[in-house]
């Protein structure tokens, strides 16, 4: 009587236990909201333009989650990954020239020099002298300077008289900028943004690499200045999808829906757990040997 009792609840939680497996199954096949998101999708090397600017999925994959590092390699797979590269041929660029710091300025060294004033708004650069150069120049003066009470003096050859350095040099070259001027710096015109007392800020636009690693729901903002976030469409691992902004709330209410059925699941792989767990308690409690 104890062992066909013991048979029936066997029956009874092992068919709980396979309704709720069974289930799992159904509600991941058939259950599973799917995303209705659109945008240009990508895979690995190719490329799509987007308001004139081709952005390119350099690599797309699975992020190691192991030794070995990089994408694709070492341990087990990780999140999906992209890169996302693109050049952007007019973005804005700056520079600080450093008061009194050094610059080359037509293959000519110079020294910036910004007015001890409250609002300045020119500056100007001084030729730097090679005081070497042109000492070595002259036959007539020694090829070094003479110092005497903290004062450097050239040195005539003929009489070894004296003359002051700072009396013998040429007068450097000057040249004045203010704001709104050209400026030619590293080979870009750039324009003179703001003077400072603490410098000079030059600006000009130019092109500019761009290079960003997406995951899934990364936002990434584009040369247009809109922006977008990456989406990895179920079954494509090696894709990627760049979403307009505007679809987000859409997304994020797929993503929820997601969300709560795992919690249904993970609640019924419980019930599996536990139905099978008491299916062979209740079996080997029943055929445990007694006295008598």
């Amino acid at each position: 009587m104890q062992r066909r009792a013991a048979a029936i609840y066997f029956v009874f939680f092992l068919v709980v236990g396979a309704a709720a497996y069974a289930y799992i199954g159904v509600a991941q096949s058939s259950q599973q909201p799917a995303f209705t998101v659109d945008g240009p999708t990508l895979a690995g090397n190719e490329s799509t333009t987007i308001d004139g600017t081709e952005y390119t999925a350099a690599e797309v994959g699975h992020e190691s989650s192991g030794g070995g590092g990089g994408h694709g390699g070492g341990g087990g797979e990780g999140a999906l990954v992209a890169t996302l590269e693109w050049t952007n041929e007019s973005a804005r660029q700056t520079a600080t020239l450093e008061n009194e710091s050094t610059v080359t300025y037509q293959d000519t060294s110079y020294t910036v020099l910004v007015p001890n004033a409250s609002d300045p708004s020119s500056f100007t650069l001084r030729e730097e002298l090679n005081v070497s150069a042109i000492l070595a120049n002259d036959d007539a003066v020694e090829n070094t300077v003479a110092t005497r009470n903290d004062t450097e003096y050239v040195v005539y050859r003929e009489n070894d008289s004296l003359h002051p350095l700072a009396e013998y040099l040429p007068e450097p070259d000057t040249r004045q900028f203010a704001t709104g001027d050209t400026y030619q710096y590293e080979g870009n015109e750039t324009t003179v943004a703001e003077v400072a007392s603490s410098g000079v800020t030059l600006e000009w636009t130019g092109p500019v690499a761009n290079s960003e690693e997406l995951q899934e729901g990364t936002n990434v903002t584009l040369a247009n200045g809109e922006q977008y976030f990456a989406h990895f469409p179920d079954g494509q691992d090696e894709e990627v999808m760049l979403v307009p902004s505007d679809q987000y709330p859409r997304y994020q209410a797929t993503i929820e829906q997601r969300d709560y059925l795992d919690e249904r699941v993970n609640g019924l792989w419980g019930i599996v757990i536990i139905s099978g767990s008491a299916a062979f308690l209740i079996l080997s409690m029943a055929y445990m040997p007694h006295r008598g």
